[in-house]
């Protein structure tokens, strides 16, 4: 879907321009990184429509600009982009300056180290234990017992000494704060 979106931009920003830069095949290049800026919004946003979104708009703003500014290295320039639109995402998603990423200065490497250790990784599993982590001390309990190890309530309750009530409001407020988390990874947990 993203890739026809893409095209048709190509062939308007064409016939509006007067065609593009002999030099450079789009379609060659869209198709060597495409994957890669989708993996990266997807992994960053853990979100599929979010993640097309951000690589339309970065591929889209990309090929206007090649249109009409002289680019010495396409990839660069692209993972610039890439790094401008991550950032208006993260802004107008939590209306606070992002700090970290605006001071990276070699954005392909940081991409490529994300992209490589993800793929490295079982992915949505370390993410959630990440999160689970941050949870306070009694909600990571239930949880990891509940999620992780697939123990059944009465079984929590037996281990922990309290009763089965206990375990099941426990559980729901852990999973209440795990939202949360995942909603906004940049929330302070306190206990």
């Amino acid at each position: 879907m993203v890739y026809i979106h893409i095209m048709y931009t190509v062939l308007y920003l064409d016939s509006r321009k007067g065609g593009y830069n002999p030099n450079m095949n789009l379609e060659s290049f869209y198709d060597e990184y495409a994957d890669k800026v989708y993996k990266f919004f997807y992994i960053k946003s853990l979100d599929k429509m979010t993640a097309e979104d951000l690589t339309s708009q970065t591929f889209v703003s990309f090929m206007e600009k090649v249109q009409s500014v002289e680019v010495e290295n396409h990839k660069t320039y692209l993972y610039g982009i890439m790094r401008v639109k991550w950032i208006t995402f993260l802004r107008d998603k939590y209306s606070s300056a992002i700090t970290e990423l605006e001071n990276i200065e070699d954005f392909s490497s940081y991409t490529d180290t994300i992209v490589a250790s993800y793929e490295k990784s079982n992915g949505v599993q370390e993410r959630l234990a990440e999160y689970v982590n941050k949870l306070p001390e009694k909600q990571r309990q239930v949880i990891t017992m509940r999620l992780i190890n697939n123990m059944s309530v009465k079984e929590v309750a037996s281990q922990l000494g309290r009763d089965k009530n206990y375990v099941k409001t426990t559980h729901h407020r852990g999973l209440r704060r795990l939202r949360e988390l995942l909603k906004n990874p940049y929330l302070e947990v306190t206990s």
